[in-house]
């Protein structure tokens, strides 16, 4: 759920009109933590893309028409679910690579950029909080005050050499607007991300 405003405060009458319908709408986007992997006692390096989607989403709004959102321009990413800037899924990914080697470390699970066994994660889908700087140069009638519910999805291979050794997958989106309100840019999406490497690292602990 997205809401634009060019002003600062949005009333609490609009918000709680549209939370039941972002309840039921949202609650599809939940998909708890899955994992089959059977990690080896050995190192293992870590390995984080863009889904071909996500990248093209990039600079593009998303191709579907469920994400369109009822927005009436194209050009508003923001609320079609795209157009976020290529720099900016480059950080989350980055972001993820980082979180999973400090959980790992955490944990007590060795990693080596030289491991034969990699864990390849994918971030298969994001949605922000409030605009990039892309979105809001895409659409001018966009303000940085507009908000919405964020979150982000993501599925792994660990594998060793031609052999695949489990997977593991995340989806989290928040569906409570109010916490949007008060969130920066990917609130929810690194929120989900640190969820996603804490769980990930332990499971890989505990084989």
């Amino acid at each position: 759920m997205k809401i634009n405003t060019p002003t600062k405060f949005l009333s609490l009458a609009m918000i709680a009109g549209t939370l039941s319908m972002a309840s039921v709408a949202d609650a599809a986007n939940r998909r708890g933590f899955q994992s089959t992997i059977s990690a080896p006692n050995t190192a293992i390096k870590i390995n984080v893309t863009i889904s071909d989607e996500l990248a093209y989403r990039a600079d593009h709004v998303s191709p579907h028409l469920r994400d369109r959102r009822g927005s009436r321009g194209l050009s508003n990413g923001f609320t079609n679910r795209g157009m976020y800037g290529e720099k900016e899924l480059d950080r989350l990914a980055e972001r993820l690579e980082q979180k999973m080697y400090r959980y790992m470390e955490k944990y007590g699970v060795e990693s080596s950029d030289d491991a034969t066994t990699v864990l390849n994660l994918v971030i298969t889908d994001v949605d922000n909080n409030r605009p990039t700087f892309k979105q809001l140069s895409s659409s001018p009638s966009l303000s940085y005050q507009s908000f919405g519910n964020g979150g982000a999805e993501f599925d792994g291979t660990l594998t060793q050499g031609s052999e695949e050794l489990g997977t593991v997958s995340y989806s989290w989106f928040d569906n409570d607007i109010r916490h949007a309100a008060h969130g920066h840019t990917w609130s929810d999406a690194n929120r989900a991300i640190d969820r996603f490497a804490r769980k990930t690292a332990k499971e890989l602990a505990s084989n």
